[in-house]
């Protein structure tokens, strides 16, 4: 009977499993070659045991030893304790965090609470100061109003008083309410500061430190001409900007030629006021004049003047009221740079299409202003610190988000004299007030631009349109006073040099002149007219424009403020 070969089978993948079944097959391998004794190795059978026994080689070669496997552990031990180090260090730093930021929260809660603690000292401090000031104004006032009448024996009307020109106050000095004489109005320089950290920085000062601040600011221009000018006083106004007084007219208008030199050493964003000085020209056809052409217009009035104004300078054109547009014929305002050509306007007329316009003083205190935030009347919406009131019903939100101004059936509530109507209605009693209050002050307004003496002396051949240069090359801000040299020592020769005869020569019996003792600082009406004087009065257009202006809806609210010519 033939013996039977051992069957190959698959091996395992275990290496023991492997050498259990490589030995099983080579047992029977054994005892199949001892039955066939003399017959050859089938050449299968030894290939099957060849590739057996290298496979359980391969796989005996590839299990690490013992030192291997121990050597792996020790360095996961030591990685894991590392791991474990550094995993307590992090929590130990986490934990001295969290403590530091707890510690942080309680000193910012105490400190928050001090805050409000002095804050509401502060308000309190800040309430009892206001009621004092009050009184002390109301005590200044009465002891003021009893000293005029004592020595005059009447009392002077409010369009005696809101003919002059006042100054702001300051708002260091609650008790600084007065108007400010003509005199001081012919020593200031306003500084306009549009960045609000600069507002911020010159609020923080008292009046001497912003007066030195101001003083080291032309002091370090490097300027020959105004290096050595100290100013008189220094104060900030409601709006943030800044009023500097000099001590004399000379100073007041050498530093505003130079001002490039010193105002941005002031803060950011500062830059001195060119004053302009306006005429209201009554009775232009509106469809001959188009103010949006500025220059176009600006050279035609310029050109059509020139006999009176040879050298003048324009800075704005503009309609007095927003319906022009609506009319034939309306009131243009003009701003000239100086104020000789303002008032020799005023004197001869404007020329415009061959036609004369009559013309008068544009005075932008006979204003009426009105504040779109807390509705009172005096002052604008960016001045103004107090509480918000609705134009609508007066409670404390904006008139823009009352939720009720569409319905009219809602009675309504002035936030002003608590009427049923609107803050801005012509029924409301404050306003019938203020109202008053302009007219009085447009029917008492000068009729000339104050001139300042040392203005009034150059020549104006010497003057030029624009930019000027002087000799030294220097380029001057149109606008702004020059130095450059008038009538020589031997012109003036006949002249009296007696202030007394001086001052009587200057003197206009119907004009608004204040003579002074100082030569700077004297104010004179420069009229130069060789025409007999009009007397101006009102006339019925302006006064039209005026009662219609105020007419105009209030359904939007674009603007902080509303004025009788409608200019901020």
């Amino acid at each position: 009977m033939a013996t039977s070969l051992p069957q190959e089978g698959a091996w395992p993948a275990e290496f023991r499993e492997h050498a259990t079944q490589l030995g099983k097959y080579l047992k029977d391998t054994l005892l199949y070659i001892e039955r066939a004794k003399d017959q050859p190795v089938p050449y299968d059978l030894a290939r099957t045991m060849a590739m057996g026994a290298l496979s359980l080689v391969n796989k005996i070669n590839n299990i690490p030893d013992v030192s291997t496997v121990h050597d792996a552990l020790r360095m996961a031990r030591t990685e894991a304790k590392i791991a474990a180090e550094s995993t307590m260090q992090a929590l130990d730093e986490i934990k001295m965090e969290l403590k530091q930021a707890a510690n942080t929260s309680q000193r910012t809660l105490e400190k928050i609470r001090e805050s409000h603690e002095k804050q509401d000292e502060t308000k309190a401090a800040a309430k009892e100061s206001t009621d004092i000031g009050r009184t002390v104004m109301r005590l200044v006032r009465e002891a003021k109003d009893t000293e005029q009448h004592n020595r005059s024996g009447t009392l002077r009307t409010y369009a005696s008083v809101a003919a002059g020109n006042g100054l702001a106050t300051s708002m260091h000095n609650p008790l600084n309410q007065l108007k400010a004489p003509p005199s001081q109005v012919l020593r200031e320089i306003i500084v306009n500061v549009r960045n609000p950290l600069t507002v911020a920085s010159l609020r923080a000062m008292n009046p001497r430190s912003l007066k030195a601040h101001v003083d080291r600011a032309i002091e370090q221009s490097g300027n020959e001409h105004i290096e050595k000018i100290k100013t008189a006083s220094t104060n900030q106004l409601k709006s943030g900007d800044l009023s500097i007084k000099t001590a004399t007219t000379s100073d007041m208008e050498i530093l505003r030629q130079f001002a490039e030199d010193w105002e941005h050493r002031l803060g950011i964003g500062a830059s001195v006021r060119i004053p302009t000085y306006g005429v209201l020209v009554h009775g232009i056809r509106t469809s001959s004049m188009d103010v949006e052409r500025f220059e176009d217009m600006r050279d035609n009035i310029l050109q059509e003047n020139r006999p009176f104004i040879p050298n003048a300078g324009i800075k704005y054109i503009g309609w007095l009221t927003r319906t022009f547009a609506t009319k034939s014929a309306s009131s243009v305002i003009i701003e000239f740079t100086k104020p000789q050509d303002a008032n020799k306007i005023i004197d001869e007329g404007l020329i415009w299409q061959g036609e004369v316009f009559q013309c008068e003083l544009y005075d932008r205190s006979c204003r009426l202003r009105q504040c779109f935030s807390c509705q009172r009347y005096g002052h604008i919406g960016t001045q103004c610190k107090a509480t918000t009131r609705c134009g609508y019903c007066a409670q404390e939100h904006a008139s823009r988000e009352c939720c009720v101004k569409s319905d009219k059936s809602v009675p309504r509530k002035c936030a002003n004299c608590k009427g049923q109507h609107e803050a801005w209605s012509h029924q409301c009693v404050d306003r019938k007030q203020e109202m008053a209050k302009v007219k009085a002050a447009y029917a008492a307004r000068p009729r000339y631009h104050l001139v300042p003496q040392s203005s009034a002396a150059v020549n104006q051949a010497n003057t030029m349109v624009g930019v000027q240069k002087e000799p030294t090359g220097r380029v001057v801000r149109e606008g702004a006073p020059s130095l450059l040299p008038g009538r020589t020592q031997q012109d003036r020769q006949g002249r009296s040099r007696s202030p007394t005869k001086r001052g009587q020569k200057r003197v206009n019996p119907g004009s608004n002149t204040v003579p002074t003792n100082g030569v700077g600082d004297e104010i004179t009406v420069n009229i130069g007219s060789q025409r007999p004087h009009r007397i101006i009065t009102p006339t019925r257009r302006a006064l039209e424009a005026l009662d219609a202006n105020l007419m105009r809806p209030h359904g939007t609210y674009q603007a902080d403020s509303m004025d009788v010519d409608n200019r901020q």
